[in-house]
C-alpha cells in the first residue's frame, strides 16, 4: 500500500476527475481507502457525488460495497440519500443490496422517507429502482407503505408502492391499519389513494376504532368527507361503545355532526372515551407584511360599520369593543421581527376570533363591501388560509 497513491486517489475522487482516478488506481492506490472520518470509502464518496464513471472504475478495481465502518453509509445508501438513480441502479445490479448491514434501517426505508424529506423526480425514480429490484425493509423497519403514510409522502410515492405490490390494508407493527394512520394525521390525499386501491375503510385498530372515528375526533373534515363519500359506516361501534356521531357530540363538533347526518346540533355535554388531546391556544402571533395586517384591520372596520355593534355581537358572538381594539392594534402595535423581514403582532384568542368573524362576514355574510383593491374571492381565500393554519 502506498499512502501517496491513496491520497492521490482520494483527491481525484473528491475532484470528480475520472482520468485521475484511473491513473491513481493503475499506480496501485487502494480502491477501499477511506476519505475521512464519517465520510466512508472513496466508493461511497463517488456514489454520494453521483459520478457513475468513477463508481464503475472503483468497482472494477475491487472496491467493496459494505460500509467502511459501523458509523458511515454504504455506497448504495450514499447514492440513495442523494437520489442518484443511475448510480443506485448500477450498484444494485452489482449486488449492493446483499451487502447492506441488517443492523440499520434499510435503504428502501430511506428511499421512501426521502420522497418526503427531499422531494424531487429523482427521489421517486430511485425508489422505483429499489422496488423493481425487490428491495425489502429491514427486520426492525415498518412496511414501506406504513412508513410512507407516517411521514407522510406525496400521493405519487404511495401509488408507486401500491403499483409494486404494497397491500393497501397493510398494518403497522401495533396492528394499526394504514388508513387509520392516514386519517389520524389528517392526510386526506393518502386516505383517498388507499381507498382507490381497495383499502378496507372499516378496518379497526386495537381499540376497535375506524378511520372515520379517528378523523371525527380530530376534526379532520377533508378526511371525513373522503370517507363518507366512499361509504364509511357512520353507525359502526368501537370496543368501548363509541360511534362517529357520539364522538362528534362529545367534542361539540357541530359541523361534523351535520356532516354525519344530524339535523340539529347543540353544545351538549356528552361523555366519551377520548383518544386525542385538543390544544386551545390563548394567544397567537400574527406575522406578515404591514399591508396584510392592515388589510385585516380594514376587514374588521367594514364589518363593524355595516352591522353595528349589537348586530355584530349577535352574529359573531364576539364583543364589538374587542373587534375595535384589535383593528386599532393591527395598525398601531405591529412591530418588525428581530431577526426576520416580517412584521408581527401578538393577539389573544378573542382578538383572533374577532378578526376571523369579520372575514366570515365579508366572505359569506350580508356585508358586501371589501377593502380597497380587494374582492370577495380574495377575502374567501384569506379566510381559507387562516382556517387551514388554525386546524393544524
Amino acid at each position: 500500500m502506498n499512502s501517496a497513491d491513496d491520497q492521490r486517489l482520494i483527491e481525484a475522487v473528491q475532484a470528480r476527475d475520472e482520468t485521475a482516478v484511473g491513473q491513481a488506481l493503475a499506480d496501485g492506490a487502494d480502491p477501499n481507502v477511506t476519505v475521512g472520518r464519517f465520510r466512508g470509502s472513496v466508493l461511497a464518496e463517488a456514489a454520494r457525488d453521483g459520478k457513475l464513471g468513477i463508481v464503475r472504475l472503483l468497482m472494477d478495481a475491487g472496491a467493496r460495497m459494505e460500509p467502511a465502518d459501523p458509523y458511515t453509509a454504504s455506497p448504495l445508501r450514499s447514492a440513495v440519500l442523494e437520489a442518484h438513480t443511475e448510480v443506485v441502479q448500477f450498484l444494485v445490479a452489482r449486488g449492493a443490496l446483499a451487502a447492506e448491514p441488517a443492523t440499520r434501517s434499510s435503504v428502501l426505508t430511506d428511499a421512501v422517507s426521502h420522497t418526503s424529506f427531499h422531494p424531487r423526480p429523482a427521489a421517486l425514480a430511485t425508489l422505483r429502482v429499489l422496488l423493481e429490484a425487490r428491495a425489502a425493509p429491514g427486520p426492525a423497519d415498518e412496511a414501506p407503505l406504513v412508513t410512507a403514510v407516517m411521514r407522510p409522502v406525496a400521493p405519487a410515492a404511495l401509488r408507486l408502492l401500491l403499483a409494486h405490490g404494497a397491500d393497501p390494508d397493510q398494518r403497522r407493527s401495533d396492528e394499526t391499519p394504514a388508513i387509520v394512520i392516514a386519517a389520524r394525521r389528517g392526510d386526506h390525499a393518502a386516505v383517498d389513494v388507499l381507498l382507490q386501491a381497495g383499502a378496507d375503510m372499516e378496518a379497526r385498530d386495537r381499540q376497535g376504532r375506524t378511520a372515520l372515528m379517528h378523523a371525527v375526533e380530530r376534526n379532520e373534515r377533508p378526511v371525513i368527507t373522503a370517507l363518507l363519500l366512499a361509504g364509511a359506516d357512520t353507525d359502526a361501534v368501537s370496543a368501548d361503545g363509541m360511534t362517529a356521531l357520539h364522538l362528534a357530540r362529545g367534542w361539540q363538533r357541530q359541523n361534523v355532526q351535520f356532516m354525519l347526518g344530524e339535523r340539529h346540533a347543540g353544545l351538549d355535554d356528552v361523555p366519551i372515551a377520548r383518544t386525542a388531546v385538543r390544544l386551545t391556544p390563548t394567544h397567537v402571533r400574527l406575522t406578515g407584511d404591514p399591508q396584510m395586517l392592515q388589510l385585516l384591520a380594514s376587514v374588521i372596520d367594514i364589518a363593524l360599520d355595516d352591522l353595528g355593534d349589537d348586530e355584530w355581537q349577535c352574529r359573531t358572538g364576539t364583543n364589538a369593543e374587542t373587534a375595535q381594539s384589535v383593528a386599532a392594534r393591527l395598525r398601531e402595535d405591529m412591530v418588525r421581527a428581530a431577526n426576520a423581514s416580517w412584521h408581527q403582532l401578538d393577539v389573544t384568542a378573542d382578538e383572533l376570533g374577532a378578526a376571523r368573524s369579520a372575514l366570515v362576514e365579508l366572505a359569506y355574510g350580508t356585508t358586501r363591501g371589501t377593502p380597497a383593491g380587494t374582492n370577495r374571492l380574495e377575502i374567501i381565500d384569506l379566510l381559507a388560509e387562516l382556517d387551514r393554519q388554525l386546524s393544524r
